[in-house]
């Protein structure tokens, strides 16, 4: 692993796939040397950025993109859906921010993303 390796994966985008990207930031979690505490939430963040973005799929893929560097993984869930706003006052939402690090919603036309990263506890910033 050389710092900053970057993982790309797009799925259908329905809750049947969502499985895949949680497996795949929890394989590239323990790459980055995070405990495993860190990478069980870091999967159910994972789970929980999906949840806020499937309600707004028409058909496009979901994808994720990881970034791996030491003690971190940075995780972007998009996809192109409805125009709209992510749900910011649900569980989905108040258990994310609880999760992880830099929480970031991003929306560009019709594209809406949800972007975090998750440090191993005592990481450089």
């Amino acid at each position: 692993m050389s710092d900053n390796d970057v993982v790309e994966i797009s799925v259908p985008a329905s809750s049947a796939y969502v499985a895949t990207l949680r497996l795949t930031a929890s394989s590239l979690a323990g790459q980055a040397d995070l405990t495993v505490d860190e990478i069980d939430d870091l999967a159910l963040a994972v789970d929980e950025a999906c949840a806020l973005l499937l309600p707004h799929a028409n058909g496009g893929p979901l994808t994720g993109r990881f970034t791996i560097a030491p003690g971190s993984l940075s995780v972007a869930v998009g996809l192109s859906g409805d125009a709209g706003e992510v749900d910011r006052t649900g569980f989905a939402w108040t258990l994310l921010s609880a999760l992880a690090d830099n929480l970031q919603v991003g929306s560009e036309g019709t594209a809406l993303s949800v972007a975090f990263t998750k440090r191993r506890q005592g990481a450089g910033s």
